[in-house]
């Protein structure tokens, strides 16, 4: 099947098992995503990044972090006026 898209639809052309791999190999750094979830309390943390440095350089880190009451009800309270509520 990887050689058929590798071919690009057209089954005449002839393509060498190499270039077959090596459309295989792009095709597999386009679509693949990894997350990896790590608790950033403790020393464990800071030794992993440090035996990983690439965790840190060539990857995008979302910190999550629960939001107090009163901002999540002002961030739902400027979003909700724009909205035209009936009373039902």
């Amino acid at each position: 099947m990887v050689r058929k898209a590798a071919q690009g639809g057209n089954t005449n052309l002839d393509i060498s098992p190499l270039s077959v791999l090596n459309f295989f190999i792009g095709r597999c750094k386009q679509n693949l995503h990894i997350c990896i979830c790590f608790s950033p309390i403790g020393a464990a943390f800071r030794s992993r990044l440090r035996l990983f440095p690439s965790l840190v350089t060539c990857c995008t880190i979302d910190w999550y972090e629960s939001w107090p009451e009163n901002a999540l009800e002002m961030v739902a309270q400027s979003y909700l006026e724009k909205v035209n509520l009936t009373d039902d």
